[in-house]
């Protein structure tokens, strides 16, 4: 059961990519927590999912158990941007073995997550015996998804989908108002900067049509992350008879809005 008393913490903002999370620490003990809620948002998994975990899913919650996972909670009140919170909070090591399930469950988000980790670990290692570290900014900037340079065309998007996307939109494959949808469906998930990126690499036309195809300016794990989403959506749109039907298929079928599904990759 979750403490109820308020456990006095400081927190600063933390970036793992693009996803911002408060990276907090308890004053008395300096051990580090992440806010529980926090922890499930990336990952599109219901804040109350570790709260009912024992009773809804014993045998998971018994398998995280033996993993490490803490059976008990902190609750931790802390100020970021002169903000005061109150929040349930998990250590680092419930973060990894929580993330880590959803991987092996097949997250997207989850499986990004635990991948940025597992490389900026590495190469903080590496940094370590060179004696040299990167800022905020160049860490921020190693996890951009958008490339400065085109890589060599390849098909994202089969016939099929064109021909399945053209008839529930009513306009000719090759129209230019199709790729609203490709933007909504498809690439959602890009944050601010990297479309502002995207934006210089690959600017706009006069005909506003892009000299390359957005998926040559992503890189090659984002390409195969993409990948299985591109065919999920292809699936649902082929159920699909209008683009708002295809918007309510969608939501059913990940929960959360389509623009928040690889949200935070800066990985999101």
């Amino acid at each position: 059961m979750a403490n109820k008393d308020f456990t006095a913490a400081q927190a600063v903002e933390l970036y793992i990519g693009n996803y911002r999370f408060d990276a907090i620490r308890i004053i008395e003990t300096k051990e580090y927590r992440m806010s529980q809620s926090q922890i499930l948002d990336p990952i599109s998994i219901k804040r109350n999912w570790l709260t009912r975990l024992q009773s809804s899913l014993p045998r998971v919650y018994q398998m995280l158990v033996e993993q490490g996972l803490d059976p008990f909670t902190v609750s931790a009140a802390y100020t970021v941007n002169n903000t005061r919170i109150s929040a349930v909070t998990r250590s680092l090591k419930d973060v990894r073995i929580i993330w880590r399930y959803f991987d092996k469950q097949g997250s997207p988000q989850a499986s990004l997550l635990v991948d940025a980790l597992a490389e900026d670990s590495l190469k903080s290692r590496f940094e370590q015996v060179w004696s040299e570290e990167r800022t905020l900014l160049e860490r921020r900037a190693d996890d951009c998804r958008i490339l400065s340079s085109p890589s060599p065309w390849t098909r994202v998007f089969e016939t099929e989908f064109e021909d399945n996307l053209a008839r529930i939109t009513k306009l000719h494959k090759k129209n230019i108002r199709n790729g609203l949808y490709y933007w909504e469906f498809i690439y959602g998930w890009m944050t601010p900067e990297e479309k502002a990126k995207l934006d210089v690499v690959n600017p706009a036309l006069p005909n506003g049509r892009r000299k390359y195809k957005i998926h040559q300016m992503l890189s090659d794990q984002t390409k195969q992350r993409l990948s299985p989403h591109v065919t999920s959506v292809l699936i649902l749109m082929k159920s699909a008879n209008s683009v708002d039907e295809l918007r309510r298929l969608v939501r059913r079928q990940y929960g959360v809005d389509q623009p928040n599904l690889f949200d935070g990759w800066d990985i999101r």
